[in-house]
């Protein structure tokens, strides 16, 4: 597997190849359109986003639970990151991540914008978010597909987009990410595992418990 790591604008890695069957990955991407539409989270432009997210606990396609289990027990931050990471774990329930559809197949306008995720995790509200850890499974896709990264000193990174790659990054209140407006007639699918640790309640402030956007950025 070759493995990209980069430390600005925050640390990260692209590991490709990860799943050691493209098959499973390709299964597990066909799988998005047998999802039904009550199954899918649905976020407007008004949010900051127009992408879809399946449902918690486990409210994915059997082919996309194989890929994200996979996953969880072979993704080990410790590899691969200085960070201490040994308290660190994912979680299976795959809240804040899952099956993540951005479309403009059909003028949808597909796009993430510029954010920093929820430091705590909405169920455990003593879970602190780590790493983000992504698989890229669309076969078809251009560099519009490309996670853009910033920190707050305004320093940029693309994580490049590519079927079967891992993109891993650090979470903190600098983490800044997003997916700019995706080509016409294209649709990025991903999965997404988030890593977690577990922090006293006195250490939480309201800042932390939600998704901050960059309101002008699309």
């Amino acid at each position: 597997m070759k493995i990209t790591k980069i430390e600005a604008p925050f640390p990260a890695i692209s590991i490709d190849d990860f799943i050691p069957s493209p098959a499973l990955v390709r299964s597990a991407a066909e799988s998005f359109s047998s999802l039904k539409s009550d199954d899918w989270v649905k976020y407007e432009s008004n949010s900051g986003q127009v992408q879809c997210c399946s449902k918690v606990p486990r409210k994915s396609t059997p082919e996309s639970l194989l890929v994200m289990d996979y996953i969880a027990t072979h993704f080990d931050p410790s590899k691969y990151f200085e960070e201490e990471t040994e308290d660190i774990f994912p979680d299976i329930s795959h809240y804040g991540g899952g099956m993540m559809l951005t479309p403009n197949t059909n003028g949808e306008g597909g796009f993430l914008g510029m954010h920093v995720d929820a430091e705590i995790h909405g169920i455990h509200n003593n879970w602190k978010r780590e790493y983000s850890v992504v698989l890229c499974i669309s076969e078809e896709y251009d560099d519009s597909f490309d996670l853009i990264l910033e920190n707050e000193s305004g320093v940029q990174a693309r994580l490049p987009y590519k079927f079967n790659r891992l993109n891993v990054f650090k979470c903190s209140d600098q983490s800044w990410h997003g997916v700019k407006k995706l080509t016409q007639g294209y649709e990025r699918k991903t999965l997404g595992v988030m890593y977690w640790s577990k922090i006293d309640r006195q250490d939480i402030t309201e800042s932390m418990t939600r998704a901050r956007f960059q309101k002008d950025t699309k």
